[in-house]
């Protein structure tokens, strides 16, 4: 069933695309340095990158794919959702103090301070060769599918008008038009979930209804043989483990936080995002759930939500959650696309080609590395309609390039002996070790019984980090002096002081002060955490 617009809603679609495109360009006007291009110029505050980190974390396929896990599993696909918090935690306590710190453009270039040169451009390579190959045209088949199941046409032209749109904006005017734009689409995501939600809870006479319905879908806590969300491997099993790398050491994700304007501000706004997943859930899963009441027997789950909108939600609001559909996507691109030409241009352009290259070449660079790279995704995305399963697909995809990259950032900063041979001999073995660890029950009679990441990933990182504390015990170290400044350390990271809310120094600009005030305790991140947790456990009881 495809989803029918009519007039209002086709205007209020109109208007949203205007409106992006109006103010992506607006917000770009201050584009001149290449911080700007990459950074945002560090001026992003922590509500513009709570909401960006929202927004790019959920794609079209994210939404239209949770939707239809509630309707087939039920809440307990939100624990996908949740696990994220704690791994948005480690980034704000662990690794983003140092990535702030060393005040660096780029994940690898972080790698480069901790163990050098060969392990940065490794690394980055992996990083461009991957979202060039899996991630940006899983983004757009995921989007093209669901332009096929709510309007009933091929995806392939919607898809090159709708990356057209997002290559103007997203290469003219880098992170700062990516991240305000992105923060604009996050507010059509949400309002479009909480409508949905609304409106079909009212469809089918509210909670007590669709508790006395469908309870067994209201619960996350399943047992441990379930073949999808086993728990509790569904919050800290493999898809944990692959969570830390996308939120961690993604450079798509982390790049926001590395344009605060403060260190404050990109650790509140991760934080912030924390409420954000809280919440995710009852707006994206839930809708699934309701739609299974009312439609009991669908063939295809992915028709969950444009069922449910068509059935329940009146003309104009249905625009909005079609508006909210393609912001998802066009966030997820156009931050993937940015980030890419990002590490492109920093960790290989600049580093190894051209090192007297002025700021407007590298944003000249950067400009022509966003459109290849969006060219790219297009072409390669219809090819994706092979995988029999697309989210499979990316999550194996995921786990293959997390594996040695968690290591190598966790052994990093917690372990003094991680030598660079180890970060080297990681990433190039890494691919056999996560196939081995993938088939260990065909190639060696033992192992889990399933294939899920859920089970052999952590395996896979056990291993590495075997692999990597024998390399390192045969190799040489760095010495004390150059680890400086890298190493955790719980005094400079659970610290809260007025220091962390000065600002990031701006090209051409003169060092800000310290603020003078005490910082009061509602801007405390780290009560924020505490909440956030309590909140968390609460919720995992009331639906366990």
């Amino acid at each position: 069933m495809a989803l029918s617009a009519n007039w209002l809603d086709w205007l209020v679609l109109g208007i949203y695309f205007v409106g992006v495109f109006a103010f992506g360009l607006y917000m770009s006007r201050r584009e001149g340095a290449a911080t700007d291009f990459f950074l945002a110029g560090r001026r992003l505050p922590w509500y513009a990158i709570a909401l960006s980190l929202f927004a790019t974390n959920i794609s079209s396929g994210s939404l239209v794919g949770m939707t239809g896990q509630g309707y087939t599993i039920g809440m307990g696909a939100g624990t996908l959702q949740w696990h994220a918090i704690f791994t948005l935690i480690l980034l704000a306590f662990v690794y983003l103090p140092y990535y702030q710190r060393c005040s660096v453009t780029t994940i690898p270039e972080f790698l480069e301070l901790r163990y050098g040169l060969s392990t940065r451009t490794l690394f980055a390579l992996a990083v461009i060769l991957f979202d060039m190959i899996v991630t940006l045209p899983y983004v757009f088949y995921s989007a093209g599918l669901v332009i096929e199941v709510i309007f009933g046409v091929p995806m392939e032209w919607p898809i090159v008008a709708i990356a057209l749109l997002v290559a103007v904006y997203t290469a003219w005017g880098g992170l700062t038009a990516v991240v305000w734009t992105d923060s604009l689409q996050a507010i059509f995501m949400l309002a479009g979930g909480v409508i949905a939600t609304l409106f079909g809870l009212q469809a089918i006479g509210g909670l007590d209804a669709l508790m006395a319905q469908a309870a067994d879908k209201m619960h996350v806590v399943f047992p441990a043989d379930h073949p999808d969300y086993p728990f509790p491997a569904s919050m800290f099993g493999g898809y944990l483990l692959v969570s830390v790398y996308y939120w961690c050491h993604g450079q798509f994700i982390v790049q926001r936080a590395l344009g605060a304007r403060a260190e404050w501000d990109a650790r509140m706004g991760t934080i912030l995002t924390c409420y954000i997943k809280l919440f995710l859930p009852f707006i994206t899963v839930l809708p699934g759930v309701i739609a299974f009441v009312l439609f009991p027997d669908l063939s295809r789950p992915d028709k969950a939500l444009p069922m449910l909108v068509a059935a329940v939600v009146p003309a104009g609001l249905s625009g909005v959650i079609i508006a909210a559909l393609l912001a998802a996507f066009m966030s997820s691109a156009s931050s993937i696309a940015n980030s890419w030409a990002t590490v492109l241009v920093n960790d290989v352009y600049h580093r190894l080609i051209d090192r007297e290259a002025t700021a407007q070449r590298l944003i000249l660079v950067g400009r022509i590395a966003t459109v290849f790279l969006l060219t790219a995704a297009v072409i390669r995305t219809p090819g994706l309609r092979e995988n029999q399963s697309i989210m499979q697909f990316f999550q194996t995809g995921l786990a293959y390039i997390s594996t040695p990259v968690i290591v190598i950032f966790a052994m990093g900063i917690f372990w003094r002996r991680a030598t660079a041979a180890a970060s080297l001999a990681a990433i190039v073995a890494s691919p056999l070790i996560c196939y081995f660890a993938q088939h260990m029950r065909q190639l060696t009679g033992f192992g889990p019984s399933q294939p899920s990441i859920v089970y052999w990933s952590p395996i896979a990182v056990a291993m590495t980090i075997l692999l990597m504390m024998a390399v390192s015990r045969f190799t040489e170290p760095k010495p004390a002096a150059a680890l400086k400044g890298l190493m955790w350390s719980g005094k400079d990271t659970l610290a809260f002081s007025v220091q962390l809310f000065q600002r990031r120094p701006i090209e051409g600009a003169e060092p800000a002060a310290i603020p003078s005030s005490r910082p009061g305790i509602w801007t405390d991140y780290r009560l924020a955490t505490i909440v956030v947790l309590i909140l968390l456990a609460a919720i995992m009881w009331f639906v366990r």
